[in-house]
């Protein structure tokens, strides 16, 4: 009797044995199954917002050019021999679309190296708005062209090409700037360590 017994605690420990590991099991499976479902709305997530991103650079990018575009389309509206108060209107309405252009290339993530080109490309336009305004008897050359520039710039980032070469105009406002923010830097440095 005690050796039917043992036979039957025995196939009762090993079912509970068998019953404990499959339970176990889906336990593990279960969460498994979980966290790998967690991962993957994550994923989702991030690629989601990456996405959005993207889109709104793109977006930014294009309000942009269109900016630059409607600022082209500005220069050429220029005419020898305008009154003072019709070269100040021209003036400040290329400065505006170059502002505005400005603004959204500003918009504009994971950009860093085509935000500081394109810095450097609308203030060598501001300066060419000025000097056309008020220097030029004859075309707005210079605006036209640092602007056609500006649009070569943002048209090669977007099409994921290389930048084009900065002209020499767009060189000097970047060294203008680097030597501007080198000076505070250095005044900023001398007021922190006074000696």
């Amino acid at each position: 009797m005690m050796i039917g017994m043992e036979a039957e605690v025995m196939a009762g420990l090993i079912g509970f044995g068998g019953a404990a590991v499959g339970a176990g099991g889906a336990l593990l499976g279960a969460w498994l199954q979980q966290r790998h479902q967690a991962e993957t709305a994550q994923k989702q997530r991030e690629d989601a917002r990456a996405s959005l991103v993207e889109e709104r650079g793109r977006t930014a990018a294009e309000k942009a050019l269109a900016e630059l575009y409607g600022m082209r389309r500005h220069a050429v509206t220029w005419k020898g021999g305008m009154p003072a108060e019709e070269r100040n209107k021209w003036s400040h309405t290329g400065s505006a679309l170059v502002d505005e252009a400005e603004l959204n290339a500003a918009l504009i993530p994971g950009a860093d190296e085509l935000r500081a080109r394109l810095q450097d490309a609308l203030a060598t336009i501001h300066t060419s708005i000025h000097v056309d305004a008020y220097e030029s008897e004859h075309q707005a050359y210079l605006s036209t062209t640092d602007t056609e520039h500006a649009i070569a710039l943002l048209s090669a980032y977007m099409r994921g090409d290389a930048l084009p070469s900065p002209t020499r105009r767009e060189e000097r406002v970047g060294l203008e700037r680097d030597m501007r923010e080198e000076a505070w830097r250095a005044g900023e440095r001398s007021q922190s360590n006074p000696s």
